[in-house]
């Protein structure tokens, strides 16, 4: 008797050891339905020229332990474009991953004031709790050129403030001389009105403007 009794309590010691253990990462239920715990939105590419373009999404679901969610019912939200989905539930897969493409047309992009628009995706997480992400994505706009000039003699200060993103600049000083330097300093032979002209590009097109600067000599430069 004293040896079984002693049996049963070692037994009853290793049971409590374990369940520790097992109530840490339990494991679901059949059939249950898991929360999304947290949601990241990925796009390719992360921008788009100004004459439209597609956009791949990819959102991936985890539950609250980090692990890849399937079956988890996904929404893509824009105002900017239109949704391969129709901005109806996409559901999950294998990896947690929900798939979507963004169509955008020179038009919608038009509209847009900003140099980007935001693309949200949203999953449930149990009642009325979602899961959100949102990213940006940019426009590549053409430049547009502009010009100041900076005070001096027959040495004249020409000061690049053109918008939107510039790849290239390209000056005609009227005189015969050129430039590709962004603000370049340039010296006139001598006093007069020139014809400056600034062309700028990026991988969407170029623009350019021309003043007309006149050069005092000894007296600075004006417009």
């Amino acid at each position: 008797m004293i040896g079984t009794r002693r049996i049963h309590l070692v037994l009853v010691a290793i049971v409590g050891a374990v369940l520790p253990c097992v109530v840490a990462a339990p494991a679901l239920a059949q059939g249950a339905e898991a929360a999304a715990g947290s949601v990241t939105l990925q796009v390719t590419p992360s921008s788009v020229p100004e004459s439209g373009g597609e956009v791949e999404l990819l959102a991936i679901v985890r539950d609250d332990w980090g692990r890849p969610l399937e079956n988890a019912k996904v929404n893509f939200l824009t105002e900017t474009g239109t949704l391969e989905s129709g901005g109806r539930l996409v559901v999950a897969g294998t990896g947690g991953g929900a798939i979507d493409r963004l169509v955008l047309t020179a038009s919608e992009l038009a509209t847009v004031e900003e140099n980007s628009f935001r693309i949200a995706v949203a999953v449930g997480s149990g009642g009325s709790h979602l899961v959100t992400s949102n990213v940006g994505v940019g426009i590549q706009r053409r430049p547009e050129a502009w010009f100041t000039v900076g005070p001096g003699d027959l040495i004249v200060a020409f000061d690049d403030e053109s918008e939107g993103f510039v790849t290239s600049w390209s000056w005609d000083f009227g005189d015969g001389t050129t430039s590709t330097r962004q603000s370049p300093a340039h010296t006139f032979a001598e006093p007069g009105h020139y014809a400056v002209t600034l062309r700028v590009g990026n991988s969407v097109g170029t623009d350019e403007v021309t003043r007309l600067v006149r050069v005092f000599g000894s007296q600075g430069a004006g417009e």
